[in-house]
């Protein structure tokens, strides 16, 4: 219950509530023109500064947010957890709320001596456990908040006057469904399960849109492609594992490597000497064989013929001649031999080293064979590494199309389930349910003497809402629902023993509604509100009041706890009229303009 709205303001229009019907007006006096206007008195800055006190944003345009209204207090004295306090807000530090009067019965922790100032956080959090019972903390992502509760109970703009379940023009359905489930006394969690399943579908499809336009298909891909090359990598990846097994890091791996290339360049080096030298022993030993002694018949005709044309020059006799020629042949046929003997001994000596280089070329060969270098390791762990980084994708992706074919399955029956959930729940609170439509007809039969309906169904998509009132030709039909349905929350909610205790409503309830409709749904209020004990409140132009259709002793003066008035400029329940909204770009220019002229 809301006691009190005040302010700082030198001329603040403080206004006191009580319980039952409770009346804000604005007059029009006698001496006010054509041009004046009701609209800039306070009625709808009245409920601003509630909504702000109770943790509202201090948005841009409105008329808290004036720079004139820079630094001053607003405040409310109200009932919270059984204790009456007052809270404040200042417009330039909107971040938290001080709290001063009997808060020992609040949930604030060991300090709960005043004045103790709390953040917007902790203030919402309070008011709707106090207020609504919605708990502090949970693990939904979709549920009740103060904030969006409290709307229902004080519409604050034009737009929360459209219709009766929504609060403002761009409201989430999930946001209507929970709150008008929660505030009816209903299921609100099959509405929350319904927007994670309703979130779920519309991934899948988007998904499903973008794997047919082919957006997505690197990340999808062919089922049939990425089993295959699933199989591919597979093999790949076996191999290459066996491989790493078995692998033997030798530590000198490269120097029995150079060792084993010099040992294959001596065997080289060696062969090639043993060929030449093979191929001159074979030449030797075959002159061996051809040289011998020549005859004396030889010799002596040599010799003649010598005589004949060196007669002067030959001296010697044909004894020493022969001679002389065996010694020639006998020592060319000893060193024939010689040689042949010394290339025999080293062609032995070199295949005796080609032997021993062998094996040695074998032992490193074998090692190489057996063994491998630190680098070739390191490779081959790439290797294996980036293969199997390659499988787990293609694996991963295979997953993705399995669980997104799942996913949609599990959907279908997921939602079938949450639907027969819903339903089994909806006619476990029959009672409730009943009870809601049967205080929303009631309400409406009172102003048109026609039965009205609440409609709540369960669809495949959730909860649904609706009311209709039977009164053709009749304005304001839209307004009296809006009407009628917030009345019967706050009656139901009375019941309660955790509950707001108020209700608040801006004079655009009214606009458009025929005169006795208006004064039946005042006296409705009245009446309701004193019966089941809440708070009405109401801000009206006093001269659209219908004084003429209230009942026989229904004096609506005695209800009025403010009157705002048009007379001058502290009429109004800020008591100052506030110079007109100036955007920045024409406040840079008339800036500019001022720089300039001086």
């Amino acid at each position: 219950m809301i006691h009190r709205v005040f302010s700082d303001l030198p001329a603040f229009k403080e206004v006191k509530f009580d319980s039952g019907f409770n009346v804000v007006l604005a007059d029009r006096t006698r001496e006010s023109t054509k041009k004046d206007t009701r609209n800039g008195l306070g009625k709808s800055t009245l409920i601003s500064i509630v909504h702000f006190v109770l943790g509202g944003k201090l948005a841009k345009g409105m008329a808290l947010s004036h720079p004139e209204l820079d630094n001053v207090n607003f405040g409310l004295e109200l009932t919270v957890f059984g204790s009456r306090f007052t809270a404040i807000r200042n417009t330039h530090m909107p971040k938290y709320v001080l709290l001063e009067g009997d808060i020992t019965a609040l949930p604030l922790g060991s300090d709960r001596t005043p004045p103790r100032k709390i953040s917007i956080a902790e203030w919402t959090s309070l008011l709707g456990l106090g207020w609504f019972g919605i708990p502090a903390v949970s693990d939904r992502k979709y549920r009740p908040t103060f904030r969006s509760a409290v709307s229902y109970v004080a519409r604050q703009s034009k737009d929360a006057y459209s219709e009766p379940f929504r609060t403002h023009r761009v409201q989430a359905t999930w946001d209507i469904q929970v709150h008008n489930a929660f505030l009816l006394g209903l299921a609100w969690e099959d509405a929350s399960d319904w927007q994670v399943l309703r979130d779920r579908k519309k991934l899948l499809d988007n998904l499903k849109t973008a794997a047919q336009t082919g957006i997505i298909e690197d990340v999808f891909g062919s089922r049939g492609q990425l089993e295959a090359e699933r199989v591919r990598l597979k093999e790949i990846v076996a191999r290459t594992s066996a491989d790493l097994k078995s692998f033997k890091v030798h530590s000198t791996y490269d120097k029995i490597r150079h060792e084993a290339d010099a040992l294959t360049a001596q065997i080289r080096e060696l062969s090639n000497q043993n060929t030449v030298d093979e191929r001159l022993l074979q030449l030797y030993k075959s002159n061996v064989k051809q040289e011998s002694k020549a005859s004396a018949a030889d010799i002596r005709a040599i010799y003649d013929e010598a005589k004949l044309h060196f007669p002067e020059a030959v001296k010697r006799h044909l004894q020493d001649v022969e001679t002389f020629h065996s010694d020639v042949i006998e020592h060319r046929r000893q060193f024939l031999l010689q040689e042949v003997d010394r290339l025999t001994s080293e062609l032995a000596a070199r295949g005796h080293r080609v032997s021993e280089i062998s094996e040695q070329h074998a032992l490193c060969l074998e090692t190489l064979n057996t063994h491998g270098a630190l680098e070739q390791y390191t490779r081959l762990q790439e290797a294996y590494a980036n293969d199997l980084a390659k499988l787990r994708d293609v694996e991963s992706r295979l997953k993705n199309i399995r669980d997104f074919e799942e996913g949609r399955n599990s959907l279908k029956i997921e939602m079938a389930m949450l639907e027969k959930r819903a339903r089994d729940n909806y006619d476990e609170r029959s009672k409730q349910r009943e009870t809601a439509v049967g205080v929303f007809n009631e309400n409406s039969e009172a102003l048109y003497n026609a039965p009205g309906r609440l409609m709540i169904e369960i669809s495949d998509t959730g909860f649904s809402f609706d009311v209709e009132i039977e009164r053709k030709g009749s304005t304001g039909i839209s307004n009296m629902e809006i009407f009628c349905y917030d009345l019967m929350l706050a009656q139901c909610w009375s019941e309660r023993q955790i509950k707001p205790g108020f209700l608040l409503h801006d004079s655009n309830i009214f606009a458009d509604v025929d005169d006795r409709q208006i004064a039946l749904a005042i006296e409705l209020a009245e009446l309701k509100s004193r019966e089941f004990g809440f708070q009405y409140i109401c801000t009206f132009n006093s001269d659209k009041l219908p004084i003429r259709e209230f009942s026989p002793g229904f004096n609506i003066i005695q209800f009025t706890r403010l009157r705002l008035t048009d007379q001058d400029e502290t009429g109004g329940i800020l008591g100052k009229r506030l110079a007109p909204f100036v955007a920045k770009s024409k406040r840079k220019a008339k800036l500019k303009q001022a720089s300039a002229s001086l």
